[in-house]
């Protein structure tokens, strides 16, 4: 395991147990079992390390979650991220009540975007959209998207992935089509 990996284990480790507010680097480094140096050597700061910990694990999601289903409207993107979130709850709310905040809110556009862009994309040639049209689109669901789930995510994430598809399964179904008809 790089140094990376660990010092982000351990950063993970912490979350789990405080704020990540309240977490320091000396307290990373201890547990880790290396000095300061070798940590600054790697990150500027913490959120420098929550920022790599976040790309790493996109990458590793993405790979773990090669396939959902893409004949949908963002149901499956909708229980695969929620899943993901309730799995490091306690992760997801340290980084939510700090100032990791607007990295944990780029990071879950980013990889909603890439997996709305798997969804989406089937359906282009059938609607013949332009490319603009098509990034519009992805824009607008990713945001929404995420607002949905850092809702959840304050509220606690309560009950299950399943429950907050339920929730929105009305709202999603059909609204890629019917979007893109009217953008033809």
């Amino acid at each position: 395991m790089s140094t990376k990996a660990r010092l982000a284990g351990s950063l993970k480790e912490l979350m789990a147990e405080q704020s990540l507010d309240k977490i320091t680097v000396k307290e990373i480094v201890e547990r880790c079992g290396v000095n300061r140096q070798t940590f600054y050597y790697h990150f500027r700061d913490m959120y420098d390390l929550l920022d790599w910990m976040f790309i790493h694990e996109g990458a590793e999601f993405l790979k773990m979650n090669p396939v959902y289903d893409c004949d949908d409207d963002g149901q499956s993107v909708l229980k695969t991220v929620c899943s993901y979130l309730q799995e490091h709850k306690s992760s997801v709310l340290s980084i939510y009540h700090s100032m990791g905040r607007e990295l944990l809110c780029r990071y879950l556009c980013k990889e909603i975007y890439k997996m709305l862009n798997r969804v989406v994309t089937r359906r282009v040639a059938v609607h013949k959209i332009s490319e603009f049209d098509l990034h519009t689109i992805l824009h607008f669901y990713k945001h929404a998207f995420v607002g949905t789930m850092l809702d959840w995510v304050e509220k606690g994430l309560p009950g299950t992935p399943e429950d907050v598809v339920v929730r929105y399964q009305p709202l999603l179904k059909g609204m890629f089509d019917a979007t893109m008809k009217k953008m033809a």
